[in-house]
């Protein structure tokens, strides 16, 4: 595969050149918005376009299900990073229908790790559901997501945050939040 990867990245690269598509933009999202969604891979090249953004536009962050675990800080430490640093003044959470990590339980993720491996010890050693970050209901994650976000000291409390669900299939947005 990564030969695969490098030869189309060539052909590529020499595409970008010829079009004059590889001058150099800004790393600042020009639209003053940060996207935190799942890392699914049905919302690629969906997204964006679905809510009018464009290279460069946005900062996005994904991770799987897009899920702030308690204890784990690392999506409101990017958020205060981007409003903080970066000077983004909106936040959308964007969680989207369908999604995979609302149709898991525990023991089929214990199954999965002990069959790929994972001692079972260090399985014990967790809490699964908490540690995956099995879902309840997509549009009630986007809820606590938000509140999470808003209720964040490191987060400027003049910032917009704003929680959607996505239609993984024909990208229609809908308002929860």
């Amino acid at each position: 595969m990564l030969n695969n990867i490098l030869e189309h990245n060539k052909r590529f690269v020499e595409q970008r050149k010829a079009e004059r598509l590889d001058e150099p933009i800004s790393g600042h999202a020009q639209k003053g918005v940060m996207v935190f969604t799942c890392m699914d891979t049905r919302l690629v090249e969906l997204l964006e376009p679905a809510m009018g953004f464009e290279r460069g536009d946005i900062k996005i962050l994904k991770n799987a299900g897009n899920i702030i675990r308690d204890g784990c800080d690392e999506i409101i430490r990017c958020i205060a990073v981007g409003t903080v640093l970066m000077g983004l003044s909106q936040v959308y959470v964007v969680g989207h229908k369908d999604c995979g990590m609302a149709k898991l339980t525990p023991q089929a993720v214990k199954d999965k790790m002990i069959a790929r491996g994972i001692r079972e010890e260090d399985i014990e050693s967790i809490n699964i559901k908490e540690w995956i970050g099995i879902l309840k209901d997509e549009k009630q994650n986007v809820i606590e997501a938000v509140k999470k976000i808003k209720e964040s000291p490191f987060v400027p409390k003049d910032i917009e945050i704003h929680g959607l669900v996505m239609d993984p299939n024909s990208g229609e947005l809908e308002v929860i939040c």
